[in-house]
């Protein structure tokens, strides 16, 4: 059963620029240097978590959305938060295909998100990555995230790694999205991933939802 307001939203992005894509505005001041056509459906509500992982009861924020690739090029579409740079909180945070960033935008937004960021050092030896899923010219791929509420900001250490908005969660939050990051297929072997060095990052957001009155609360 979904409960909470619900919305269908589409986004097309186009023009990719290269300088890392962290930004969910899409303020870019540098000219592209691949030009995609990747739409993004996102329906939002509230609703459980799928699987074990959690326990019986569990509420939070979801959205099921679908990506599509609109290109003539192959493009990753992050899967799933790191496992291997989620912080600790107060709650457990199971590693599944649902599990999903959770941080404010400048603007006061609650952005429920799946990305690898740019880290703040330039090259510190390791290459972050994230799971993706290759989606071809004219394909699509599904998805769900879930972010428990009460929420917690969700985000990998700050020394490390660039995340944008505020270090906690506006408490006068209303508003939420979801976004997803995508780029083009750089070509490498193996698994598909998305690093902190693939070219071409950037995130597709959903059309704001409303966040539920009790979303917020203690540990933001």
């Amino acid at each position: 059963m979904r409960l909470g307001r619900v919305l269908a939203a589409a986004v097309a992005v186009t023009a990719l620029a290269g300088c890392g894509g962290d930004d969910p505005a899409g303020d870019e001041t540098t000219a592209p240097s691949t030009e995609l056509d990747v739409a993004l459906d996102a329906r939002l509500g509230v609703g459980a978590p799928t699987g074990p992982d959690y326990p019986p009861g569990t509420s939070g924020l979801v959205a099921d959305y679908t990506v599509t690739n609109n290109a003539d090029v192959a493009v990753l579409v992050v899967q799933r938060r790191p496992a291997d740079i989620t912080p600790e909180v107060d709650v457990p945070l199971p590693d599944t295909d649902e599990s999903s960033w959770v941080y404010a935008d400048d603007a006061g937004q609650i952005l429920v998100t799946k990305e690898v960021f740019a880290t703040t050092g330039g090259d510190t030896g390791t290459a972050y990555r994230a799971p993706a899923v290759r989606v071809e010219p004219g394909e699509t791929v599904t998805g769900r995230a879930f972010a428990l509420t009460p929420l917690r900001r969700i985000a990998p250490d700050a020394g490390t790694f660039e995340v944008p908005g505020p270090s906690t969660l506006p408490d006068d939050a209303t508003s939420w999205s979801f976004c997803v990051q995508v780029a083009p297929d750089p070509g490498e072997s193996g698994e598909p991933t998305m690093a902190d060095h693939t070219p071409d990052r950037r995130l597709v957001c959903s059309a704001p939802a409303d966040l539920p009155p009790d979303a917020l609360g203690a540990g933001s």
